[in-house]
């Protein structure tokens, strides 16, 4: 099929009306809804009325569009909601009764003349397969000024006679015409966005589906399928929902979407990064229901994949917590809140609220936090987090300090132990001095220990215990979280008592990887911004370990978008789609956290946004109500249907969202259409994309 730009340019209103597909008449009209008049005759002639079928009401067609006032010269586009209520209804029903009664009665009187044959007499007959149609007034075609094709959403007047209004089905060409039809303005729109996103042209539209209005589809079958196309523009830098129950066809129309976009970008040489949080690794790896391969796969030249374990292929998503401490204990933290830990204690619980953000380094508490680092990372070790063999933890020697150590007679031979000799000129005019890892370990022993003493010298002369002394006098340079985080390294408590210690925190080490030297963050930004394809593989590992990673990542591409924006510069077009939304996006998320943020300010920045889910109840509504784009298939229950029939016509569509459980089956609502179109999704098909996309390369 031609782009569909250029297939309404020469048509009018007239042109799409087909006489041949004539069903009924409008006999009572509102700015809102229409009533139709049908009979069974018609509906045969048409394979019949689905459900949520379109139709089209006029007064005008192409032969007698010259003779009929301007003033009538539109066309009208219907959806069927239901069957209408007619004046003579009681009266068809009853002749229906009584014929039936009539039969039945004939054929238990042995002495009766009667025959299979339904004898009900032709006017009668005629009469009783008239019915009414409700519909759903979608909007109006008519001509613009500038000869332009348009749909208005809504019907500008109505006549109180609407004798000369007859109603068609469309079929074929026609309602591929309907369905796919983009108002001028849109397309200007489009064009726009799309020379901003670095596109020359609006990208070409891919064939999505074919229209589908009912599960039921024996008579639709007979029909030529009419194609529905998407505008893979449609989804840059704006919001996409796909909604329905597990294995109804959400991942499928993902997949689609992402190769959708990917050759429109290549065929423009332009590049869009595109990002799938992944919580199923249906994305990262083959299944059967892609026919042996994944995105990962048809994409293998274009695209990079990330695990939270160690597997031949994909890159580590995890966090060196040696060169990352503050990320490392925050995954620390919420991995060991979420478990059931035999380990408690006051020191475990000061070690569990404790925070490793850096601060500057102008204030005073970037020594405190200097501390905290070391001791942190000489905690790591102990608990079998495995290091790179170079690495190197800077101890504390201020001179203030030292001064006090010296009095000790530890100090000397804490320095032999360290060093071999006891030549203090190591420490000179240094703050911290880089050591291995076993030095800083005696190190933090000996001033944990001197510490101790300290304290209990102060007490027995009843002075203020404040151990070793800060530059600040009467301050004590080890603090609380100094103290606990010490206590947790040599699993002693100030009263000298055993503690879990650093064993509390040793299971999670496998979330810890010390082959990352760069932050991974910052990695996978790069790819994106080079127009790579970025699967994040998250079903391995607990929840807690994929919200944190997810938030993590999301929140450095927002941020780091947004800064090139305020920077006055481009940033990168990227898509980001998240799998499960509502394991990661809560409804109850604050306004300013990440994902309501994305969802929100996203698209300033370039970043288009698409989440699936089974539960749109569950995610946050202001995500919701900044969303463009919708595509839903079966949903199962009132909640959710209530929460989708809040935006656009989907209201229209509940019933159908409720029962029919088809794979694929969809209703989509897209940035560039006015009115919710019902579709059955194609098959990601792995080898017609891989031809495509050879296709594009050469």
């Amino acid at each position: 099929m031609n782009n569909n730009f250029t297939a309404l340019a020469a048509v009018g209103p007239a042109d799409l009306i087909d006489t041949n597909s004539h069903v009924g008449y409008v006999y009572s009209t509102n700015f809102r809804n229409a009533l139709v008049l049908t009979n069974d005759a018609w509906k045969k002639s048409v394979n019949g009325i689905p459900h949520n079928s379109f139709l089209l009401a006029s007064a005008i067609t192409k032969e007698n569009a010259n003779e009929i006032d301007e003033f009538y010269h539109e066309v009208m586009l219907l959806r069927v909601l239901e069957p209408a209520q007619m004046p003579s209804e009681q009266e068809m029903i009853k002749a229906n009764i009584e014929h039936r009664q009539r039969l039945v009665t004939l054929a238990n009187d042995s002495t009766a003349e009667f025959t299979s044959k339904d004898d009900m007499d032709p006017i009668t007959k005629g009469e009783t397969q008239w019915g009414a149609i409700k519909c759903r007034i979608l909007g109006t075609f008519y001509h613009s000024d500038n000869g332009d094709l348009v749909l208005g959403s809504d019907l500008e007047n109505y006549t109180a006679s609407s004798l000369g209004v007859k109603v068609y089905k469309p079929r074929g060409n026609i309602l591929e015409k309907i369905i796919n039809h983009i108002n001028p303005d849109s397309k200007n729109k489009m064009k726009e966005d799309a020379r901003k996103s670095g596109f020359r042209n609006v990208p070409e539209p891919i064939i999505v589906g074919d229209i589908r209005y009912t599960s039921t589809s024996r008579l639709q079958q007979k029909e030529t399928k009419a194609k529905v196309e998407i505008q893979p523009s449609d989804f840059l830098a704006r919001r996409t929902a796909v909604l329905g129950m597990t294995r109804t066809g959400k991942s499928n129309t993902i997949k689609t979407i992402i190769s959708a976009v990917a050759i429109s970008a290549l065929k423009d040489k332009v590049k869009v990064g595109q990002i799938i949080f992944d919580i199923n690794g249906e994305y990262a790896n083959a299944n059967h229901q892609d026919d042996g391969s994944s995105i990962a796969e048809v994409f293998s030249n274009d695209c990079v994949r990330y695990s939270v374990m160690d597997i031949e292929g994909f890159k580590d998503l995890r966090t060196n917590f040696y060169k990352e401490t503050a990320i490392g204990l925050n995954i620390i933290q919420s991995l060991f809140n979420a478990d059931k830990s035999p380990y408690g204690g006051q020191d475990l619980d000061i070690f569990m609220s404790a925070t490793l953000e850096k601060p500057e380094e102008s204030t005073s508490e970037y020594i405190r936090w200097k501390w905290l680092n070391s001791i942190f990372q000489c905690i790591l070790n102990e608990a079998g987090y495995i290091s790179d063999t170079t690495l190197k933890i800077p101890i504390p020697c201020s001179q203030n300090m030292l001064k006090q150590l010296r009095s000790f007679k530890q100090f000397t031979e804490t320095l032999t132990n360290m060093f071999g000799n006891t030549d203090e000129s190591i420490f000179s005019g240094k703050k911290f001095l880089d050591v291995s890892k076993e030095q800083a370990k005696q190190w933090f022993d000996f001033i944990r220990n001197t510490n101790i003493e300290l304290k209990k010298q102060q007490k027995e002369n009843n002075k203020i215990e404040i151990g070793l002394e800060s530059s600040t006098k009467g301050n004590s340079l080890i603090d609380p979280n100094i103290e606990c985080f010490l206590n947790m390294l040599f699993r002693r408590n100030n009263s000298n008592n055993t503690i879990g210690g650093f064993r509390a925190i040793a299971k999670y080490s496998i979330y810890h990887t010390n082959k990352r030297s760069e932050d991974v963050n910052k990695e996978i930004f790069s790819f994106l911004q080079d127009g790579k394809i970025v699967i994040l593989d998250l079903s391995s590992g607990p929840v807690e370990i994929r919200t944190i990673l997810a938030e993590r990542i999301a929140r450095y591409i927002f941020n780091n978008s947004m800064d090139i924006m305020h920077n006055n510069q481009m940033p990168p077009n990227i898509v980001m789609f998240v799998e499960e939304a509502h394991n990661l996006i809560g409804q109850k998320e604050p306004l300013d956290s990440t994902w309501p943020r994305i969802a929100k300010e996203g698209a300033k920045a370039k970043i288009a946004f698409v989440y699936a889910t089974q539960e749109p109840s569950s995610i946050h509504k202001n995500i919701l109500a900044n969303t463009e784009n919708w595509l839903a298939t079966h949903l199962n229950n009132e909640d959710e249907l209530r929460t989708l029939g809040k935006f656009y016509d989907f209201a229209d569509f509940s019933e159908s969202l409720k029962t029919a459980q088809d794979v694929g089956f969809a209703r989509i609502k897209t940035l560039s259409s006015p009115f919710v179109i019902p579709v059955q999704i194609k098959r990601f098909t792995p080898d017609k994309i891989k031809e495509e996309l050879a296709n594009t390369r050469k």
